[in-house]
């Protein structure tokens, strides 16, 4: 199929091939790197990308209208951004990632904008928040992220999202039902089965996907902030990758002078005590071949060459001592020492007696509680 072809179509052919070509590219089971993937999303860019183009040569949006003033399914274009921006996403790109991920985030915010222009979202502060900041930046985003001071409250938001996405969800699949037996309904196929409306059920989901999208859209784009600052993070890493790349390739052309920043100028001599050739220290690769100390303290190793070998004390006793009494180390002064306890008398056999009654009690408390019987732990003796 050309190119050209989908150009030749109606803008509403267009849309509703887009739309089936998104549901199936969603519920494939190819791998999203895979080429037959990546060719159908890139069909899928290119439907979507026409049928933007026609809408703007139409001018089908303007800010002077309402949704009152749209058709059913004049309302479903305003998809198109949404889709498009859904659809970038899917393309897998080496190089030039962040560029993608961009023009996704401004198909995202031109879809909200048109939402809040023909008043489909009103009072929402994530779309105020998101379209305020692209009125701050100008041209690209500068893919950084604005999120709400307060991160509870946030959360608290995304999980508001998450059960209004899910009543929707379940809502437009009630809607597809009924709207699946609309073709083969007798002559009285305006009417469901309930006397509803079957053009008001189908406008009713017409709104009630592009409510679902903006949900979607919501989360996607705080998504996205992050992933266009890792993609540019990416292709800088890169950028710096072939940098040293090149650098590499400038210290090899130099491979002849190698030898000149090695450490031990004299690792390749003769050693003229032996006569051998000396261990050099660094191999061709500059990995050490054996130990060696690095200084430049010429002095210190000279004024140790003729002393002990053992360390010489820097103080004297008494020096040492009035250190520590300055730090507090050293406790003086105290109270009156005990006296001694005097000696008992040998004919005072009731003071013997009391003596060794005590010795006894104290040999039998010592029986009856063995040393550490009062730790629960284990740090017995």
């Amino acid at each position: 199929m050309e190119h050209s072809e989908p150009r030749e179509l109606p803008l509403s052919v267009n849309f509703a091939r887009a739309q089936s070509q998104l549901k199936s590219i969603n519920s494939t089971s190819l791998s999203s790197s895979s080429e037959e993937y990546q060719k159908q999303a890139q069909a899928l860019v290119l439907l979507l990308k026409t049928c933007s183009s026609q809408i703007d040569r139409l001018s089908l949006f303007s800010s002077n209208e309402t949704t009152e003033d749209y058709s059913t399914s004049e309302l479903k274009l305003i998809l198109v951004g949404a889709y498009l921006g859904e659809a970038l996403q899917k393309l897998s790109a080496p190089e030039g990632r962040a560029e993608i991920l961009s023009d996704a985030l401004e198909q995202y915010k031109s879809f909200l904008s048109v939402c809040q222009t023909l008043g489909i979202v009103t009072q929402n502060k994530d779309v105020e928040r998101i379209l305020e900041n692209q009125g701050k930046s100008s041209g690209k985003s500068s893919g950084v992220k604005t999120s709400p001071a307060d991160a509870g409250l946030s959360r608290m938001q995304k999980i508001e999202r998450f059960k209004r996405t899910r009543a929707m969800q379940q809502e437009i699949v009630e809607m597809e039902t009924r709207l699946a037996g609309k073709p083969g309904a007798s002559s009285n196929s305006d009417v469901d089965e309930q006397g509803l409306d079957m053009e008001e059920i189908e406008r009713e989901y017409a709104v009630k996907l592009i409510e679902l999208k903006i949900y979607q859209v919501i989360d996607d784009i705080d998504m996205l902030y992050s992933e266009i600052e890792m993609a540019k993070q990416m292709e800088q890493m890169k950028l710096r990758a072939s940098d040293s790349g090149g650098q590499a390739k400038d210290k090899q052309a130099t491979a002849s002078d190698e030898k000149e920043w090695r450490l031990d100028s004299q690792s390749y001599k003769i050693d003229p005590r032996t006569g051998k050739p000396i261990v050099p220290i660094f191999n061709d690769k500059g990995q050490p071949m054996r130990p060696f100390v690095l200084t430049s303290d010429r002095q210190r190793i000279k004024d140790s060459v003729f002393r002990p070998d053992w360390a010489l004390p820097t103080m004297t006793v008494d020096e040492y001592l009035k250190q520590e009494e300055e730090r507090g180390n050293i406790i003086s002064g105290g109270g009156k020492e005990p006296d001694e306890k005097p000696d008992i008398d040998d004919n005072d056999y009731e003071a013997l007696d009391a003596d060794t009654m005590k010795k006894r009690e104290w040999d039998d408390f010592k029986d009856d509680n063995p040393r550490g019987a009062g730790n629960r732990g284990g740090n017995r003796g």
